[in-house]
């Protein structure tokens, strides 16, 4: 396992940030991705990617189980900004490989749901904002798929200001949820995100320590995910595991 921390987007790192400015799991610059090497469970992996435009997630530990059930402690989200049906909101993200329906942790992680929906709502994801659709850049069979930073040519796309890590809201990264990638340093998160393809308590927030903040979970399109984690990849520095065939998100819409 390369151990790489989920950092914003340089390709390196457990959930740190790409090598643009993002944090992301490893928002630090580096391609932020989650990297599954033999790492100690942190989410900036083994080394940390620098603020690159990447956030990544950091390398996660293989003492993930596989939770069947995605859904994670979901808990009550928020009703405003609800659904039609009155339920909590939800997302629906298409890519090239099929549609994924997430809800948002609207009551749980209020701070990082608000961060979000301005992206989606702003068409930063799908490039609708002019500036190109975004790509999963980071797949890690048994760890997390990671994306919303970087475009087809893994150019780091400009962000909004990094916010405060809510990943002491109780919420677990449990196979199925959605946490935020970021730096090494915990308020560094701006727009990468990664789906948990196991449960990764590695990533949660423990006494003193800093975690991954979850603020989703897949309610629709898990085998869209899995499908997404078992697609070829290679390393494209100053990233690694990047999908051989871009997975583009041809749409992010908030419901």
């Amino acid at each position: 396992m390369r151990g790489f921390p989920l950092f914003a987007s340089l390709g390196l790192g457990l959930l740190l940030a790409c090598p643009a400015d993002e944090p992301d799991p490893a928002e630090d610059g580096s391609t932020g991705e989650a990297s599954s090497s033999d790492t100690t469970g942190d989410v900036n992996g083994t080394g940390a990617v620098t603020d690159e435009g990447s956030d990544s997630v950091g390398t996660g530990s293989d003492d993930g189980v596989d939770g069947t059930d995605s859904t994670g402690e979901t808990g009550e989200a928020g009703s405003s900004g609800t659904t039609a049906a009155g339920g909590p909101p939800q997302v629906v993200v298409e890519t090239t490989l099929g549609t994924i329906v997430i809800e948002l942790y609207e009551e749980q992680s209020p701070i990082t749901v608000e961060n979000f929906v301005t992206y989606v709502e702003g068409g930063f994801y799908d490039g609708v904002d002019g500036n190109g659709a975004t790509i999963f850049h980071r797949v890690i069979p048994g760890f997390v798929i990671q994306g919303g930073g970087l475009t087809e040519d893994l150019e780091a796309k400009a962000t909004l200001p990094a916010i405060v890590n809510e990943s002491d809201n109780g919420v677990q990264n449990l196979r199925g949820t959605l946490s935020m990638a970021r730096l090494p340093e915990p308020d560094t998160a701006t727009s990468q995100f990664f789906v948990n393809l196991v449960d990764n308590s590695n990533l949660d927030a423990t006494m003193g320590a800093d975690g991954y903040a979850v603020f989703a979970e897949v309610v629709e399109g898990m085998e869209v995910v899995d499908a997404i984690a078992a697609v070829m990849t290679t390393d494209m520095l100053p990233y690694e595991d990047v999908p051989s065939e871009p997975i583009i998100m041809t749409s992010v819409t908030l419901q």
